[in-house]
């Protein structure tokens, strides 16, 4: 670690995060503490919400960091699993559709259909 990256660590050390999360956590965000912190506390409400702590990585990843785009990302990942579709498809036509549940719905609808 660089000296700033250890700082940057430190920081949010003493803010009660375990180091595990914080070095995954500056993976996706870089060293600003401000972007780590915002990260690591829209991972913590996600997660406190229930949602498994990889899928909610990777929806922060995939939406940048939006909160607001990663919880509707996931409640329709569960809702659309809930109907048996797989984990696969749903993540495809939810990125297709920009998290649009009744277009993606009709797009999981009309692939299982077809095969």
């Amino acid at each position: 670690m660089t000296p700033s990256e250890r700082q940057c660590a430190e920081t949010l050390a003493g803010m009660g995060y375990s180091y595990e999360e914080i070095l995954r956590a500056m993976q996706r965000q870089g060293q600003n503490v401000e972007q780590v912190l915002d990260y690591l506390f829209v991972h913590g409400r996600l997660c406190e919400r229930g949602f498994d702590a990889s899928a909610v990585e990777e929806c922060l990843e995939m939406y940048q960091c939006s909160e607001e785009k990663a919880l509707q990302f996931l409640e329709l990942m569960s809702r659309f699993g809930e109907m048996g579709f797989e984990r696969d498809a749903i993540k495809e036509v939810l990125l297709v559709h920009n998290n649009d549940q009744e277009k993606a719905l009709e797009d999981l609808m009309a692939r299982a259909t077809a095969s």
